[in-house]
């Protein structure tokens, strides 16, 4: 079409030009539904009409495509949101099951239990301590039996985190006992060149609550009475 056909159009139909402007400036703000609403529903066959029907055809192909990426960026807001709630659970999960498996109990007056069990690697053994000296602390206790039996293995590094949480109760004023010792983590215990000379050990939780018993009392009977 040459440019004198052009103005032609436009001098010709005013009205149609200043409509497709407007259609024009409706898609250019994303306001699809709005400019396709601008078109006629009768239109004419003439040069105007075919500039009209391929604008509309184009603005509905565009009204079409942006749908289809604004349900594409919602299905990854909703994925993303789904990861985010199952990662939330998984952590959740793992905490509880962190609590459960190293929980602190309250066997005497006094007197804490720690029954460990899995396998006690460097984050557990610093979570495990934290918990450990806040309990010992808020409660004032004493004594604190450190339970072996249900942890699979002790190699060298996971006797090490024994040491320095036994060491680190001791600050706090409580005695740290490891119970649930058998042969091959003695053996591991016994070769650590820093392990503490004083360092209790007993084969069993009850063995372990016995001598935490008899401790107290020994003290008791040593401590000297009262004046008046």
């Amino acid at each position: 079409m040459s440019s004198g056909e052009v103005e032609g159009l436009l001098t010709a139909a005013p009205e149609r030009f200043h409509r497709l402007m407007a259609v024009v400036g409706l898609a250019s703000v994303g306001e699809f539904a709005a400019a396709l609403a601008h078109f006629a529903a009768d239109a004419q066959e003439d040069n105007f009409g075919l500039l009209e029907e391929g604008l509309r055809v184009f603005i509905t192909e565009l009204k079409a495509s942006h749908e289809e990426r604004e349900r594409a960026h919602a299905a990854l807001l909703q994925a993303n949101q789904d990861i985010e709630q199952k990662l939330a659970l998984i952590e959740s999960q793992r905490h509880e099951i962190h609590q459960l498996s190293a929980p602190i109990l309250d066997v005497w007056d006094g007197v804490l239990a720690v029954p460990l069990v899995g396998t006690l690697d460097h984050l557990r053994a610093l979570a495990v301590t934290d918990a450990l000296l806040q309990r010992v602390v808020a409660t004032r206790s004493r004594a604190a039996l450190v339970d072996l039996t249900g942890v699979d293995g002790v190699d060298a590094e996971t006797a090490d985190h024994l040491i320095q949480l036994v060491r680190a109760v001791k600050l706090v004023g409580c005695r740290a006992v490891i119970t649930g010792v058998s042969p091959g983590v003695a053996r591991t215990l016994a070769d650590l060149e820093h392990s503490p000379r004083d360092l209790q050990c007993l084969p069993n939780l009850r063995e372990g609550l016995r001598h935490c018993l008899l401790a107290r009392s020994a003290a008791s009977s040593a401590a000297p009475p009262n004046r008046p």
